[in-house]
């Protein structure tokens, strides 16, 4: 089964001001393609607390497209594929307020959260955060770069469900209360 994980840094609290997104496609377990751009935020104000978690500055960010920039894109990487973001609602949230604010129609994408599926299989856990989930399977990181979450988001879904088609995902998942959303309909 192919899924693509995505990932969003953001300037401040607000939704419209990632200033980065990555994505990594994963097939068969492996890593198999990525994409990475920084992002000029709508909202520009860069909060010390946020650059002091993901190093990237308002200068960093000056020449950088938009969201809408690069929108056309990052729809393009996810195709078909399902995709999945640790703690969904965050930064799926970033994409529907983007697309919003950029008067882009939302697309039918059916997504999953791996934080949510990471509590199911693994609820015994002290954390479910993707630096202890990375640190505990032992996969090379480094947190908050949009593309390295991504990736190991992507490593996590895999390794809670090396399962090779969707609708035998779909099945595995449900048994342990994990639902998939589209964002269409939210």
């Amino acid at each position: 089964m192919r899924v693509v994980a995505i990932d969003f840094e953001t300037a401040n609290k607000s939704l419209l001001s990632p200033c980065s997104v990555g994505l990594a496609r994963m097939e068969k377990g492996e890593i198999v393609d990525t994409f990475y751009t920084l992002l000029k935020p709508y909202h520009p104000y860069f909060d010390p607390d946020n650059i002091a978690i993901h190093g990237i500055k308002s200068e960093d960010v000056k020449e950088a497209p938009s969201f809408s920039e690069v929108w056309d894109d990052v729809l393009s990487f996810i195709g078909e594929d399902f995709l999945i973001a640790h703690n969904a609602p965050f930064d799926i949230g970033i994409l529907k307020a983007n697309l919003r604010n950029s008067y882009i129609p939302i697309p039918s994408i059916e997504y999953g959260c791996t934080l949510q599926i990471a509590r199911k299989i693994w609820s015994d856990l002290p954390s479910h955060k993707l630096t202890y989930l990375s640190e505990i399977f032992n996969f090379e990181y480094n947190a908050h770069n949009a593309l390295d979450d991504a990736i190991n988001a992507a490593k996590v879904f895999h390794k809670a469900c090396p399962c090779v088609n969707y609708d035998e995902t779909k099945l595995f998942f449900s048994q342990f209360g994990v639902n998939f959303s589209n964002l269409k309909e939210i």
